[in-house]
């Protein structure tokens, strides 16, 4: 109890507006991800469908084996402004806490969004990481890294956090057979770029939609507390809010934010 009121008593009131929105989602995602079905045979280490009944034993000879290449984790994450780098914090310290082997691969076409996830990720202590491997890569850099590591096989899980049909065909490509997509981001009109039967022979389960906020709100509270090193600041590297300023700049903020040079502006009503 002290060491949480200590940690309370440290939180910046600025960070506390991630809660509306971009902290809830990126755990959200991260749990979506991590808590699948078909993630299971990975993190309890019996095949499918036997990992989801612990109390089921089987006949000496009659159970699948898993090697040890069977059991590494491999997500990629697909976006990475402020909520996919939510994602990747929640994900990280998710398994940080688990005995699981993982590959994280965090993905985005602009260099400005992944240097700053490369600088996040440097920020985190130990702690907050696990043993695992973090990489952060271009789409065609991903695409080959996931295939050289897997054998071709691909990512257990994909979370896409764009919002567009190009992110979800990349998802697509990259997931394994009998993988998981799960999608946060917001999408529009465009008809999806892949058809159920895709979806069907593939065997790729397809999870999408809104975040509810509410109900992750204790859970992401406690990554804002915990993670105060990269939340809690404001314009610096690791820093997921950029700026704190007055309304006049509104107009060049969406500008910035829209082309990817700046993260998360708080406009201030007092500036």
């Amino acid at each position: 109890m002290q060491e949480r009121d200590k940690a309370l008593t440290g939180l910046a009131d600025v960070s506390l507006l991630l809660l509306a929105d971009i902290l809830p989602t990126g755990v959200f995602a991260a749990l979506q991800a991590l808590n699948h079905p078909k993630v299971q045979p990975l993190l309890v280490g019996r095949p499918w469908p036997l990992c989801l009944f612990p109390e089921i034993s089987v006949a000496g000879g009659n159970e699948v084996g898993l090697t040890a290449e069977d059991l590494t984790l491999t997500f990629a994450i697909i976006g990475l402004g402020p909520v996919g780098i939510c994602t990747a914090v929640s994900l990280l310290d998710a398994l940080s806490t688990r005995k699981a082997a993982f590959r994280i691969v965090a993905i985005d076409l602009l260099e400005s969004r992944r240097e700053k996830m490369k600088v996040v990720y440097d920020a985190i202590d130990a702690s907050g990481k696990g043993a695992g491997e973090f990489v952060v890569l271009s789409a065609d850099d991903a695409k080959a890294y996931v295939n050289r590591m897997t054998g071709g096989i691909g990512c257990t899980a994909v979370i896409e956090v764009v919002g567009h049909t190009d992110a979800l065909a990349s998802a697509y490509d990259l997931v394994r057979a009998f993988g998981a997509i799960v999608s946060v981001g917001v999408h529009g009109a465009p008809p999806m770029p892949f058809t159920g039967r895709q979806l069907y022979n593939k065997n790729v389960s397809f999870d999408f939609g809104r975040c509810p906020a509410r109900a992750m709100f204790p859970a992401a509270f406690d990554l804002l507390v915990k993670r105060q090193d990269v939340f809690g600041t404001v314009g610096q590297p690791a820093s997921l809010i950029d700026r704190v300023v007055s309304f006049d700049k509104a107009a060049e903020s969406y500008r910035a934010f829209d082309k990817g040079e700046i993260g998360k502006v708080i406009f201030s009503p007092w500036d």
